[in-house]
This record gives structure tokens, sequence and C-alpha cells, in this order.
């Protein structure tokens, strides 16, 4: 289990409850990338200056083993 501030934590189970989801880049972001717990799709609105992320199963790994398994 990694040590995660609150704010990745929160996105990351955003993008677990979503499926991908468009964000500006943040360092909470690239932590999670980083660690391959969230992955970006290639799809960018330059409008926004935003990219495409989702989780990985790495990254659901982590909620699961944080939060218990997911109700279905």
């Amino acid at each position: 289990m990694h040590k995660l501030p609150p704010m990745s934590l929160y996105q990351l189970r955003l993008l677990s409850a979503d499926g991908p989801r468009f964000y500006k880049v943040t360092a909470y972001l690239r932590r999670l990338e980083v660690l391959q717990l969230n992955d970006a799709t290639g799809r960018t609105d330059l409008v926004l200056g935003s990219i495409e992320y989702q989780i990985t199963d790495t990254g659901r790994a982590e909620l699961e083993e944080r939060y218990g398994p997911a109700s279905p």
C-alpha cells in the first residue's frame, strides 16, 4: 500500500467509479501515474488543457486493499 494524500485517493476513487475522466495535470495525478495507479488514455482537450486518465489494475488493487472489495 502506498502512502497517498487524500486528494490523490479522491481522484483514484472517482476514476474507479466513473471510468476515464479529463483532468488538468497536477502533482497528485502525476504521482499516481508514476506509481502506475492511473494511466493517460492519450485523449486531450486542448481548450481546457486537460488529459483523460483511467485507473489501472494496480490502482484498483490499491483501492481494494485500502477499502475492501467494491460493491456490485
